[in-house]
């Protein structure tokens, strides 16, 4: 009898250390872009969820042998626009280049606030990180944004853009954003073209509440950044010169 339960109770121990490596491993996939216009929004994504709205501003996308190419092209300041150049940094967030979309990710089973966002990524010039701004609103009161070079790596690095492709798994909590969203932007402050080819959440840590708003806004412990336009863009755009 002691023989039996001490196989019973390893074979659990060992399920145990499956399941969780299983947990441990699972993707929870954005989008990759496959066999898709992006000037046309599809009802679902690849991973089964809805795509609320998809957010093209300034900018000329399409797709490019199974990727999205994201020609970015941020309105100059213009005196017809705008009467001074302190109102038109004040509204940034208009002028800028921006690629984005609104995926529910609360709807898919399972889902959980992650620790890495692994973004596949090139650039046309390379170096393209210092034009970008990468921000979401898990809901509708809740803002994060950051310039994209500040944005911190798994090994502590900050990410560089090359001409070729690499994964750059983003730390989210240690770049200041919560572990999930559904709206997610990369806006460009100045002309600049990227690829995208895929973008995915990994290395769940809780699991997502997505009974009601009030659930899904008590697991937003990440303190808020604010809007892009919040960023000083005016003097990112100087360090370019």
């Amino acid at each position: 009898m002691k023989k039996f339960l001490a196989l019973v109770l390893a074979a659990i121990m060992v399920f145990a250390v499956a399941a969780a490596a299983l947990a441990e491993g699972e993707v929870f996939l954005w989008d990759n872009f496959d066999d898709r216009d992006p000037n046309n929004k599809p009802d679902f994504g690849p991973n089964g969820a809805n795509i609320w709205w998809d957010n093209w501003a300034n900018l000329r996308a399409k797709n490019e042998e199974g990727a999205l190419k994201i020609d970015y092209r941020p309105k100059e300041f213009d005196p017809e626009d705008y009467d001074t150049e302190e109102e038109y940094f004040a509204h940034a967030g208009d002028w800028m280049g921006n690629w984005g979309e609104a995926v529910n990710m609360w709807a898919l089973d399972g889902i959980s606030f992650c620790k890495y966002l692994t973004i596949r990524i090139k650039g046309a010039e390379g170096g393209e990180e210092a034009k970008l701004i990468m921000d979401w609103h898990p809901e509708d009161s809740k803002f994060y944004a950051a310039r994209f070079s500040d944005l911190v790596l798994a090994d502590g690095s900050h990410p560089v853009i090359t001409t070729e492709w690499q994964d750059l798994v983003i730390d989210l909590e240690a770049s200041g954003f919560p572990g999930m969203t559904n709206a997610f932007h990369i806006r460009a402050f100045a002309k600049c073209v990227i690829w995208l080819d895929e973008i995915s959440f990994c290395e769940a840590v809780a699991p997502v509440d997505a009974t009601s708003q009030e659930t899904i806004l008590a697991g937003l412990t990440a303190e808020e950044t604010g809007k892009p336009g919040d960023l000083p863009i005016k003097d990112f755009l100087a360090e370019l010169e």
